[in-house]
């Protein structure tokens, strides 16, 4: 598979719900970094940031794949990153990606996007307009 197949089947397995398949896709010595937050190394330390934060239980994901480029091992994504929590309150952000592909997996995973975008959104009471 190409990096491009290898990074879509990655966010459609997110899309889905189904985040043993996304972890599958990860080497076990991940770099992951959503950035400006710190840096996370491995799997299982990548996986037990998804569940801290709830996603798959109390946050269901859809990311937008809104372009995708692959040079040589690196995909690069522009994406627009969905959650919907369990309040029925929905949070959008638009961010870059970039991944590395190492033996047909994801060995370097970086987000950039805002923060305070999120943490806004995060904040707002339940029923209240996303926008407000």
């Amino acid at each position: 598979m190409s990096g491009i197949q290898i990074v879509t089947e990655f966010i459609q397995a997110w899309n889905e719900n189904d985040l043993d398949r996304a972890h599958e896709l990860m080497t076990e010595d991940i770099y992951y970094h959503n950035i400006p937050m710190q840096p996370i190394q491995g799997r299982e330390n990548a996986r037990a940031f998804a569940d801290l934060f709830g996603v798959g239980k109390r946050m269901l994901a859809h990311w937008e794949i809104v372009n995708i480029a692959e040079r040589d091992d690196v995909v690069l994504t522009e994406r627009i990153d969905s959650f919907t929590l369990e309040d029925g309150r929905k949070i959008s952000v638009p961010l870059m990606g970039s991944f590395r592909i190492r033996d047909g997996l994801i060995s370097e995973w970086r987000d950039y996007f805002d923060l305070a975008t999120f943490e806004r959104q995060l904040a707002k009471q339940p029923g209240s307009k996303p926008h407000e």
